[in-house]
């Protein structure tokens, strides 16, 4: 009886383990973890494009030569080598596959595919290498056949997604404006949970289709342009186009990418309305008239610094206050929006204040678009031993490499003549090519 008794036993326990092994092995798809959720995969491997070869940016160059000189300017452009992205990316906290998802978001890039999750556990990806990676197109970052190539599934070739068709290209073309103008949201509109402390929070798409607006995100950040297509030596037609550098909030990747910024279609969101100086108060009127969005928008971690300083007769500063308008987040130990001042497109930010009764000449007021704060930059610094070469030694110069801000208005309002005088945008940009830190 006892030989039985133990039998049992060692069966039972037997099986509970194979249980036990078998559900903490199983692979699940990434479908059932996350279902409909396209930035949970990167686009499928892309053959040779017939006429261009392999779908890179620098082949598309060949022929489109003004865009693809417009894109290696972009945030696209360097959206794997952002130097604040790869410190998040190296963070032992990270799903560093789900990241690169949008950041190099075709399956050409990637060294391996991922076929599922061990237990539907999104830090346990089961890899294989992937035989069409192609590392030229990997440092591509977000490139052109992001949104402008795809598989036909029928015959198996790519084909670029064509906007306004009426030419005869040298590859196969689907006219497909919309399915163009509606591939920002992928990565520009999702607000997902995978855990306590990891949240993606990018509302941008929902903030833009809440106004009723007829604006889409090409309206703003790729501006029309008269041009043709593809190099003058090709003789096609003069069109409307779009400017490729897809700027966004006025601060670049690096310090070097400021003196294209205006000329890439730059301007600031949020514009000064007024600044009223009256007995006992100041008031600043912001209003957002150029976004049709919320400003700021994306990344919640950015927002506007703004400053108004006194300055008596000797130029002396003798006054100052700052505020903030933004999103305001505890990550620790759960993520948590705490509060939200943001300005919704139309809408304006009054910040008044108590007026000093100080010798006050002029009022100075600068707004500051903050994307990266320096306790943080500090922090990634610190942290570097996480980041692998040529990453690692970036990393640790961020302050000197990094922009962290950029000033995007600036104004003086002289209190005898109640004249004020803003400072030009293409000064201020000037300046922001040597601020360093936040």
């Amino acid at each position: 009886m006892k030989r039985i008794i133990f039998i049992l036993l060692f069966l039972f326990l037997a099986l509970g383990i194979g249980v036990y092994l078998y559900l903490n092995q199983r692979v699940v798809t990434i479908e059932q973890v996350f279902p409909g959720k396209i930035w949970a995969k990167p686009i499928e491997n892309l053959p040779d494009l017939k006429g261009v070869g392999a779908p890179t940016a620098k082949n598309c160059g060949g022929c489109h030569t003004e865009i693809y000189e417009e894109w290696k300017l972009s945030t696209h452009a360097n959206a794997l080598s952002d130097i604040q992205f790869q410190s998040e990316l190296a963070k032992p906290s990270s799903p560093k596959w789900i990241c690169l998802n949008c950041h190099i978001p075709v399956q050409n890039q990637r060294e391996t595919i991922v076929t599922g999750l061990i237990n539907g556990d999104y830090f346990r990806p089961v890899e294989i290498p992937n035989p069409n990676f192609n590392i030229e197109m990997q440092k591509e970052g977000v490139t052109c056949a992001t949104c402008h190539v795809r598989l036909d599934s029928e015959s198996n070739q790519s084909y670029v997604i064509g906007g306004t068709g009426g030419t005869s290209p040298p590859h196969p073309v689907k006219i497909n404006r919309k399915q163009l103008l509606d591939r920002c949201y992928d990565c520009h509109n999702e607000t997902y949970t995978l855990n306590e402390s990891l949240i993606c929070s990018f509302q941008t798409g929902t903030e833009l289709i809440a106004t009723k607006s007829s604006e889409s995100c090409s309206s703003c950040h790729q501006p029309e342009v008269r041009r043709s297509l593809v190099k003058p030596s090709l003789n096609k037609p003069i069109r409307t186009s779009h400017k490729h550098g897809f700027i966004g909030g006025g601060v670049p990747k690096t310090f070097d990418l400021y003196p294209d910024q205006i000329r890439l279609g730059y301007k600031p969101g949020i514009v000064l309305s007024n600044i009223k100086v009256e007995n006992n108060t100041i008031e600043v009127i912001l209003t957002n008239s150029n976004a049709s969005h919320h400003v700021t928008t994306g990344d919640p971690e950015r927002f506007y610094r703004l400053i108004l300083v006194g300055i008596d007769r000797f130029g002396k500063t003798i006054y100052k206050e700052e505020t903030t308008i933004g999103q305001e987040w505890t990550w620790s130990p759960v993520a948590k929006k705490v509060s939200d001042n943001r300005i919704p497109y139309k809408n304006s930010f009054l910040w008044k204040l108590d007026r000093p009764n100080l010798p006050i000449e002029t009022y100075q007021f600068q707004a500051i678009h903050v994307r990266l704060k320096n306790i943080t930059s500090d922090y990634m610094v610190q942290s570097s031993g996480y980041v692998s070469s040529p990453y690692k030694e970036q990393v640790e110069k961020m302050k000197d490499l990094y922009p962290h801000s950029s000033l995007i208005i600036e104004s003086q309002y002289q209190l005898k003549t109640k004249s004020r005088k803003d400072t030009p945008l293409e000064e201020l940009f000037k300046r922001n090519a040597s601020r360093k830190g936040e």
